[in-house]
């Protein structure tokens, strides 16, 4: 199997665990992870897979990369494609879909890498957090100016990268220490604890960290419906008739009355 999953972004809300503690819940639907190709070792072992992610139609994609999908046996289309390594006697081939359940379980700690929300051009304290100047003892305009940015004379520039007003977003982020606590295979869902870059619907990247962390959440105070086992349909057997008890009736006794 692989290490790594790709996700959209669906909503934030919240659980609660056994202990009546609240988290904040980030939901991840985990769809169209197809594998198209793979890299073989020399003995013939899988060394990485190309997964291809983000749905789209077969007929919007390139001819290259259609060719390649509908010789796989794909009738839809991907929008990325990423080499992901593989783990050791892996039993993915060329062909199949990598299910969440296949590649994540609850309490597994993962880190989750993507791009953050666009806030176009932005000032210092709102892009850096700085603090600001003072209001009063003169300062009319200056309260969310950067300030002073170099020295004197020497060096006479602003050095590569002051912190100043720009752009703001739209930059690679990754979060650590995230713990899967929910995983839904019917509908590919799993609910990351804490929040997690970009927008919604944004594509994601969950990676396995190989760590472990044991939270329970409360079933019913999360929301979340419990997985119901069908058993097999019992055959009703016919009763049987109860047994009648059989008593054994004797003549009555006959007193010989014979005369003398």
């Amino acid at each position: 199997m692989i290490t790594q999953v790709f996700a959209t972004k669906q909503k934030m809300t919240q659980a609660w665990t056994k202990l009546g503690k609240r988290m904040a819940v980030t939901q991840l639907s985990v769809v169209n992870n197809l594998v198209v190709g793979q890299k073989l070792s020399e003995d013939q072992q899988p060394l990485s897979f190309e997964v291809g992610y983000g749905q789209r139609k077969l007929k919007n994609v390139q001819k290259p990369l259609r060719s390649r999908l509908e010789k796989s046996g794909f009738s839809v289309g991907v929008a990325h494609l990423k080499q992901v390594a593989a783990e050791k006697d892996s039993q993915l081939k060329v062909g199949d879909t990598v299910k969440v359940q296949d590649v994540l379980t609850v309490g597994d700690v993962v880190k989750v890498q993507g791009v953050t929300k666009g806030r176009g051009f932005a000032g210092a304290m709102k892009r850096h957090g700085f603090q600001g100047q003072q209001k009063t003892h003169g300062q009319s305009d200056r309260a969310r100016a950067v300030g002073a940015i170099g020295n004197r004379t020497t060096p006479g520039r602003v050095f590569r990268g002051k912190r100043m007003a720009g752009h703001y977003g739209t930059e690679v982020q990754t979060v650590l220490g995230l713990t899967v606590l929910h995983v839904d295979p019917s509908t590919q869902v799993i609910w990351l604890s804490g929040p997690v870059p970009g927008h919604m619907q944004g594509m994601v990247q969950i990676t396995k960290t190989g760590e472990k962390r044991q939270i329970e959440l409360d079933i019913k105070a999360s929301g979340i419906t419990p997985a119901v086992v069908e058993s097999a349909p019992q055959v009703e057997t016919p009763e049987a008739a109860p047994a009648t008890e059989t008593s054994e009736t004797s003549a009555p006794a006959v007193e010989d009355g014979g005369a003398q």
